[in-house]
């Protein structure tokens, strides 16, 4: 798009996410997320022509010649003003958050070559960065407090130690401290909004720092997240040229959702695991709505813009388009 002058280099005050989604058969193309730039610009509203109108007008036709304009949406220029607001993001192979940078490839020789560029970058802006915390070139490494590489991810140790050595909550302000270090590894966890439930029903009340009642429920309840990471739960990174399969699960409680793939041996390998609390209006609905939710809860999160293809038993399978 570059060479096309499709896009160009360029600062704004304003961006937006982009990924390259890939399907079998077809070129990777770019998709940018406007939604949060759509809800705030005032629309303006053209009308799309009636279908059944034009097809009833070419069907009568002796002659007919049909164009087709290439990446017509690609060819229509934007105003200065639009440009300013239409910025976004390419993170083709380097992902920063905050002082931290990831480089990642595939091959030994991408991985030189995206190393040198980012490194180039580095130093043409002026920064330094600190050798003894920096890693190169390694098959897994911990980032952001995970253990990543080789297609998968775990929780970090450190991170993990930290939560099995936390002591029993007898404050709020402590159920909230756990639930915030326990919470981090969530998509790890299936079902972890039940689980915790108990913990966060302590939690109501005005006074922040009241001390709570600490159940039977409330220890099962930090007993079982805490072996639940002492097992050392994998996830999958995603195949998005593959199908996901989502399985959906209600109760009176909440919802939850395991998003997955199929791997070696034809096993279905977890991509993430999602939950929530039911609201008051939730849990007082009818139970066959409950599977909608959680099917919905996954998307939403997720999966965005997709296929979906039903299946019977609380699976869903879907393929990005």
């Amino acid at each position: 798009m570059l060479d096309l002058k499709i896009i160009e280099i360029g600062e704004s005050d304003y961006t937006s996410p982009m990924i390259l989604v890939e399907a079998p058969g077809k070129d990777p193309r770019p998709r940018i997320d406007y939604r949060k730039l759509n809800s705030i610009i005032r629309m303006e509203i053209f009308p799309l022509p009636d279908i059944e109108d034009r097809v009833e007008r070419v069907c009568a036709a002796n002659f007919i010649s049909v164009i087709d304009l290439t990446k017509g949406y690609w060819q229509i220029p934007l105003t200065a003003r639009a440009q300013r607001l239409a910025a976004f993001e390419c993170e083709e192979y380097s992902v920063p958050y905050l002082d931290d940078v990831a480089i990642f490839s595939n091959t030994w020789e991408d991985h030189l070559k995206h190393l040198d560029e980012v490194l180039k970058r580095v130093g043409k802006a002026g920064l330094t960065i600190k050798p003894s915390k920096c890693r190169f070139a390694q098959s897994c490494v911990k980032y952001l407090g995970h253990m990543v590489g080789g297609g998968c991810r775990t929780p970090a140790e450190a991170k993990v130690h930290a939560v099995l050595e936390f002591p029993v909550p007898r404050t709020k302000t402590q159920v909230r401290q756990f639930l915030g270090l326990s919470g981090y590894y969530s998509r790890y966890i299936k079902g972890y909004a039940t689980i915790v439930e108990p913990l966060t029903r302590a939690l109501k009340g005005k006074n922040r720092k009241e001390k709570i009642e600490w159940t039977e429920e409330c220890e099962k309840a930090v007993k079982v997240l805490k072996q639940k990471l002492t097992d050392r739960p994998v996830l999958y990174a995603p195949d998005f040229t593959k199908e996901f399969i989502v399985q959906t699960d209600a109760s009176d409680i909440g919802i939850g959702v395991v998003l997955a793939q199929k791997g070696e041996k034809d096993l279905d390998h977890p991509v993430l695991y999602l939950s929530r609390k039911f609201t008051d209006a939730e849990r007082n609905g009818k139970v066959k709505v409950k599977p909608v939710l959680c099917q919905n809860k996954c998307f939403s999160d997720f999966a965005g813009s997709c296929k979906i293809l039903l299946k019977g038993g609380g699976v869903v399978r879907f393929q990005l388009p």
